[in-house]
């Protein structure tokens, strides 16, 4: 018989692998680290393509690739602004314009979509102590070994 004790410890290891698994098969733009779903619309999620594929471009420009009005591109590009997925900054060449580009976390959504899981989990590692990359090692083939008893 299967003492309470190793029970609880059995359910909070699985919770842990399922904790695992979705962090590591999980990405997300939200800056805040936020792995839920992005929540993002359609057209939210094409304007950022757009931005990603042709580069940044004012709302006027956006609004032609989109082929939405300037009003509900101006829309989509607040919504994104407000979660820090897009920025606005002035044009350098003519100040009369301001451009909308994409932020620092849907460049590194995209590239963790490129890297897969292992691009996220070497990187996790690479940014461990040694001692704390072998306690984790040492914690898996651990627990590998007891599952082959």
């Amino acid at each position: 018989m299967v003492d309470n004790t190793a029970f609880r410890d059995a359910e909070a290891v699985m919770a842990h692998l399922r904790a695992l698994r979705q962090e590591l098969l999980t990405t997300s733009m939200e800056p805040t680290g936020d792995r839920a779903r992005s929540g993002l619309t359609t057209p939210q999620i094409s304007a950022v393509h757009s931005l990603l594929t042709e580069g940044p471009a004012t709302v006027t420009e956006l609004a032609r690739r989109l082929n939405l009005s300037h009003s509900t591109t101006s829309g989509i590009v607040d919504r994104l602004e407000a979660r820090g997925l897009v920025s606005r900054e002035q044009d350098a060449n003519d100040r009369r314009y301001t451009r909308v580009q994409v932020t620092a976390p849907v460049h590194q959504y995209r590239q963790d979509l490129k890297d897969g899981p292992y691009g996220r989990l070497t990187q996790a590692l690479a940014a461990a102590s040694p001692a704390e990359r072998k306690a984790v090692l040492d914690g898996l083939e651990t627990l590998r070994a007891l599952l082959a008893r």
